[in-house]
């Protein structure tokens, strides 16, 4: 048992800022943190999107939406539409509190026997998302019930100028060196000291690791085995490239697009100044200049500069161990499909602080154990869903997609495994899952009867389908309204900024 009182964050970037923000605004016990980074390496920086919890993340450590989505050039996200994938496009929205009839009855258990396009044409974010339509009104007045004044929802926006925001919150509270660690000093109780490039020596109670995928003090220096998810998710490369508008009222979307490529997959996020596209792929079926080529004619853009990044797809066997907390790439990666990086990172921090806070700031073996179950259970069931992706996609026109199609639910890690036995073949009746509470089986739908098809475990009522029909005319009233009536996704953004 140790009690905390100077704690070092390894590395900046999105993680190690958000980790001091998290600490800093959020632990009842303060402690002295430094944060140590080497400016000359860069970020990494793949996706720009994120899921909702992220904004109620910042909310709950006093940066307010006006604070933070102005600078960052946010724009608005109701979910993901990947095409491509299945014969049409389906989507992966943000929100389920929208589509909740009873305590465990959704619209999607109304369609589980239906075509999926049935249930497509009937879901609010999707309409709205394609509509090019803010789904906000004024303040925090939203058709979005999963929104909250402690909560914009999700968003798009620039990492990297996110961080300068918290930076300029947190700087006085925090001890920031900018230096390049070369040598790192281990002992019984793990790390014992940091030596830089100018022999200064530093050293903590507890030190997180927010060193990227070299995982410099988890991975390279306590060696922690890595489980590597190469077996079944296949991509390990990808290209980015930034481009400007043409016309930001139409190009300027609420909504990410995921679209399948020769050997992989394509994001495209539009933040409120430009678009951000990447092409996330498997170097064991094409060449770094060949994707560079397919992004680049795929996007219409020739002459932007473009950076390729190396993804290591898996996650330490535990995240946390003796005196060391990693968070953030450091800890495991799941590929940007879904955008759960960023979700990653801030449920991280956020397990963390609760951890110290019930413990008064006193680690033992016990925050250990507690944080490594919560961590272990996360990456089963996001790269579970993220899986879920590409078994029931339809896609088997190119060598990579032919792979693809030969994965079997067989060959997953058993844990991994059940997670996907608990939505196919038999869709469960609505709930919030407290074994895999990261994405709710109203998001497992959409993945899964776009490309297949689902049985309700308990069929319903005629009375609960006749509910479901009284509630669809209600829902379609709502996306007329606001389709006819709502603001352009960019006019909004651009007369609220300006307000």
């Amino acid at each position: 048992m140790k009690q905390i009182e100077h704690i070092i964050i390894l590395g900046g970037g999105t993680s190690g800022w958000l980790t001091a923000l998290g600490l800093v605004t959020k632990l009842r016990k303060k402690v002295f943190i430094t944060l140590i980074e080497d400016t000359k390496k860069g970020t990494i920086g793949v996706g720009e999107g994120t899921q909702p919890f992220t904004a109620g993340f910042l909310v709950e450590c006093g940066l307010e939406p006006t604070d933070w989505m102005k600078s960052s050039n946010a724009s608005l996200k109701l979910g993901v539409e990947l095409s491509g994938w299945t014969d049409k496009p389906y989507f992966v929205d943000n929100d389920f509190t929208n589509y909740i009839l009873n305590y465990n009855l959704h619209i999607a258990n109304y369609f589980a026997d239906k075509n999926y396009s049935e249930y497509i044409d009937n879901n609010s974010c999707y309409n709205i998302a394609k509509s090019n339509k803010s789904h906000k009104f004024k303040g925090n007045l939203d058709f979005n019930l999963l929104t909250s004044p402690s909560n914009i929802g999700a968003v798009h926006f620039s990492a990297n100028d996110i961080v300068e925001t918290i930076k300029k919150k947190i700087s006085s509270k925090v001890r920031h060196v900018d230096t390049s660690i070369t040598s790192v000093v281990t002992n019984e109780n793990g790390i014992y000291q940091l030596i830089d490039n100018t022999n200064e020596i530093f050293s903590a109670d507890l030190y997180i690791d927010c060193s990227g995928f070299e995982s410099k003090l988890l991975g390279q220096s306590l060696n922690v085995p890595f489980n590597s998810y190469e077996d079944y998710l296949l991509n390990d490369r990808c290209v980015v490239i930034q481009k400007q508008y043409s016309d930001p009222n139409t190009e300027c979307v609420p909504y990410t697009k995921a679209t399948t490529m020769n050997a992989g997959w394509r994001f495209t996020i539009p933040i409120f100044t430009r678009i951000g596209n990447g092409y996330v792929y498997s170097s064991k079926f094409i060449t770094d200049e060949e994707a560079e080529k397919e992004l680049r004619e795929s996007i219409n853009e020739l002459d932007a500069p473009c950076r390729f990044i190396d993804m290591k797809l898996g996650c330490y066997t535990k995240s946390v161990y003796k005196n060391v907390c990693a968070i953030g790439l450091s800890s495991g990666f799941i590929e940007p499909l879904e955008a759960t990086g960023l979700t990653t990172t801030t449920l991280f921090i956020k397990k963390l602080i609760v951890s110290l806070n019930e413990s008064q700031n006193i680690w033992s073996d016990e925050n250990v154990e507690i944080l490594n179950f919560i961590t272990k259970n996360f990456y089963t069931e996001v790269s579970a869903f993220i899986w879920a992706h590409y078994y029931f996609s339809t896609r088997s026109d190119t060598p990579y997609w032919k792979a693809i199609r030969n994965l079997k639910i067989t060959d997953l890690p058993k844990n991994t495994k059940k997670v996907i036995d608990y939505y196919y073949p038999n869709y469960p009746r609505f709930n919030l899952s407290e074994d895999y509470p990261t994405f709710t089986s109203h998001q497992w739908f959409s993945v899964i009867a776009a490309g297949a098809s689902v049985t309700n475990t308990i069929p319903l009522t005629d009375d609960e389908k006749e509910y479901c029909k009284y509630f669809l005319t209600i829902q379609k009233a709502k996306i007329n309204y606001i389709t006819e009536n709502n603001l352009n996704h960019y006019e909004y953004l651009k007369q609220w900024y300006n307000s």
